[in-house]
């Protein structure tokens, strides 16, 4: 998996870069066997869609796959493990997924004779819902995926698919196992802590109503599926997950907190300063500046179930606005905005790389993923 680890990253710097030229590259081909590739595209992504459905049968997903080389049997088994994953996640945070549409863009498409290579950004939309209860919590995840496909027999199966999937794999964990923990656990309070008399500085609805509307292409995401253009994304250096966390804090259209000499984005230049698109950086900024504290940290058990300290559990003490890293115990290499609770009150989170709307806090996460649970000051 460390190869496949390598060319996804790799896949995702030459899309940010241009090197595949996805955003104006025309399809190239007759028009008949380019409309045979995207039908058939379809096809198989709503296949893969329908098969995270608890209890679904997942054959015809796992049918649309060329084995007789090493990159298709790789894919065959991410796909594998990733349906392992969600369904097992389902089942540990007593839900069950009840839904699922999936839509793409293909901007990129090149045909030579049997072999078909193309680029698909996918939106999925996914619901699930708690026992005895038929209200349908729904999020969604954005993929960008570099494929290739082979004609057997005359039909189109994935000879390659190389991608950051948003349901059962991380760049940390490239084949996680979910934790432990029910989501269910208590309703957070939502009255907001008191901190004094100074005017508010930080707009938590502007910072959410931002994160929605830059989700990328994430189901869900406002702007055309497309991040704000006034910002450079940072995919082809190392991710935009910060960068996106601290536009959502940061801009005039989201939370309004001023930038200063540490944190900050340099728009003559199209660039952020370290505390603004790295993740480690980012917290100590955060802590170190006042502008904000670090809750708690642990692995999903200890911040999802009560304790003394939390009598709901760390993770359900943030608000709207707060931010949660994901790494190591020393450091965070991963950013999320929390931009609600789902009708029992389990946090969810917006994010970039991968593409997320309304998520569930820990979908993807390893059972050994260390989390920072950030809480941002409303003044100063």
């Amino acid at each position: 998996m460390a190869f496949k680890k390598v060319m996804t990253a790799l896949f995702l710097i030459l899309v940010a870069a241009g090197g595949l030229k996805a955003s104006c590259c025309k399809a190239a081909g007759k028009p008949s066997l380019n409309n045979e590739l995207l039908a058939r595209a379809g096809e198989i992504f709503t296949a893969r869609a329908r098969a995270i459905i608890t209890d679904a049968d997942p054959a015809p997903a796992l049918a649309c796959y060329d084995t007789s080389g090493l990159l298709g049997r790789w894919a065959l088994a991410h796909e594998q493990a990733r349906l392992n994953y969600i369904q097992l996640w389902a089942k540990k945070r007593g839900v069950r997924i009840t839904e699922a549409g999936s839509s793409l863009r293909i901007p990129w498409l090149q045909v030579q004779g049997n072999t078909a290579e193309l680029v698909v950004h996918q939106t999925l939309q996914l619901g699930y819902v708690y026992p005895d209860d038929p209200y349908v919590n729904y999020f969604g995840i954005g993929t960008r995926h570099w494929m290739k496909l082979a004609l057997k027999d005359g039909r189109w199966l994935i000879q390659q698919d190389f991608y950051i999937d948003g349901l059962g794999e991380n760049l940390s964990s490239p084949d996680p196992t979910p934790a432990d923990g029910s989501a269910l656990i208590g309703v957070p309070d939502k009255s907001p802590p008191a901190q004094g008399d100074q005017p508010v500085i930080y707009d938590r609805e502007g910072a959410v109503r931002y994160a929605d509307e830059y989700a990328g292409l994430a189901w869900g995401a406002g702007n055309d599926h497309n991040y704000n253009p006034r910002y450079r994304n940072f995919n082809d250096r190392g991710g935009d997950c910060t960068n996106f966390v601290s536009q959502c804090l940061g801009d005039a259209q989201g939370g309004k907190i001023p930038m200063d000499g540490i944190w900050y984005y340099d728009y003559r230049e199209n660039s952020g300063s370290q505390a603004w698109v790295r993740a480690e950086s980012f917290g100590d900024w955060l802590v170190y500046s006042g502008r904000g504290r670090r809750i708690a940290g642990g692995t999903f058990p200890e911040l999802n179930q009560p304790s003394a300290a939390f009598p709901r559990g760390a993770v359900r003490e943030l608000r709207i606005g707060d931010v949660i890293g994901y790494g190591k115990r020393a450091y965070s290499e991963h950013l999320a905005i929390v931009v609600g609770h789902d009708s029992k009150g389990y946090p969810l989170v917006n994010a970039h790389n991968v593409d997320r709307f309304h998520c569930p806090w820990d979908m993807g996460c390893d059972k050994t993923t260390f989390f920072h649970l950030y809480s941002i000051y409303d003044k100063r």
